[in-house]
């Protein structure tokens, strides 16, 4: 039960693996908190609907993911959703994000800077001291769409809202490589590029010969399987039949680092749409500037600009499996991408 007198509200996932590894670690967070707030545990992300429409109810004006980008996902999804099934048109509270994930681009976005303790630290003495924390508003989408779970059977309408989505292809492949190996960091975003490139390479005339092992050429070409899909950026349907990549950001994205993307979406507003069909070596190319964060990349084949409204349908029997904030969802069939909320974050140095 949230404490009516509670100003935060702390969203603790027992099974992640920084709790895991540290199992007093919600005790520690509690003691932090003290008379101030409440730390509710929860492993289910769809329990968290109900746990924000109790922090509704008792007025909580801060709400604190504890983890990285998926966990400011769900706690932003399960907010707007409280909001929506309680159908008044109330404000969704601010939300710190406490940069304890592997991308943590939200934090970065948002100008939060210190580690997990540090930062509920100073949050928690700015509330015990009558004082406001900075609230910045942060640009959203929202994805309507039909899931098809399994790829057969009936259709499920899917509804997320999202700051950064590859729908398909590269994209989201690379995040499935990336999860699966071991350093969740700078390392191992150039790592995992680098492995995927250089195998995806050897397919090529001159390179097929190479004595390399199967595990190692097989890696990439997976990764750069065209996809069929027809799309519309603002109601006009682009003549491209087969996307390597479909990417859209509602922010100007910093990826760990290293990639700085979706710079059309630094304009408040503004949705930034990549859609196309880059080959490897095109992809390679642009690396230069995915690390600059310009504003086109050197591919011949591909829309990159700003937009309102996209809209994607398969066209196969292959379905999307988009990577929402470092989530990954399955089975996505036709979407549509628009404007979502803008949702406040709350923007913290540690001291």
């Amino acid at each position: 039960m949230t404490s009516t007198h509670a100003k935060i509200a702390v969203v603790f996932n027992p099974n992640s693996k920084k709790n895991l590894l540290d199992p007093d670690r919600f005790e520690v967070l509690e003691a932090i908190v003290g008379d101030h707030g409440t730390v509710v545990r929860t492993d289910e992300p769809e329990a968290v609907v109900g746990l924000v429409a109790s922090f509704l109810d008792a007025e909580v004006p801060y709400l604190v993911a504890d983890g990285g980008d998926g966990a400011f996902h769900w706690l932003v999804n399960a907010a707007y959703t409280a909001v929506r099934e309680r159908g008044r048109g109330e404000r969704v509270p601010a939300i710190l994000p406490t940069n304890s994930g592997t991308i943590d681009f939200m934090g970065r976005k948002a100008g939060v800077i210190g580690k997990p303790r540090p930062l509920l630290r100073t949050l928690v003495k700015m509330v015990k001291e009558g004082h406001r924390p900075e609230i910045v508003a942060i640009d959203s989408l929202r994805l309507s769409g039909v899931v098809q779970p399994g790829g057969e059977g009936p259709e499920v309408p899917f509804e997320k809202i999202g700051f950064a989505m590859a729908l398909a292809g590269i994209g989201s492949r690379f995040f499935q490589k990336f999860y699966d190996q071991d350093q969740k960091n700078a390392i191992g975003v150039l790592t995992t590029v680098g492995k995927i490139l250089g195998s995806a390479s050897l397919a090529a005339p001159g390179l097929n010969r190479l004595p390399v092992s199967a595990k190692a050429r097989s890696y990439g070409g997976h990764v750069f399987e065209p996809m069929p899909l027809a799309v519309w950026v603002d109601g006009e349907k682009l003549p491209i039949k087969r996307y390597r990549a479909l990417n859209i950001g509602s922010i100007d994205l910093n990826l760990a680092g290293v990639f700085r993307l979706f710079p059309h979406a630094k304009e408040q507003g503004v949705m930034h749409v990549q859609a196309g069909n880059p080959s490897v070596f095109e992809v390679a190319k642009a690396l230069p500037v995915m690390f600059s964060g310009g504003k086109k990349l050197p591919i011949k084949e591909f829309v990159e600009c700003p937009a309102r409204h996209l809209r994607v349908e398969a066209t196969s029997e292959s379905r999307m499996n988009p990577v929402i904030d470092g989530e990954i969802f399955d089975d996505l069939i036709r979407c549509e991408v628009r404007r979502g909320p803008q949702v406040d974050v709350i923007r913290l140095v540690a001291d």
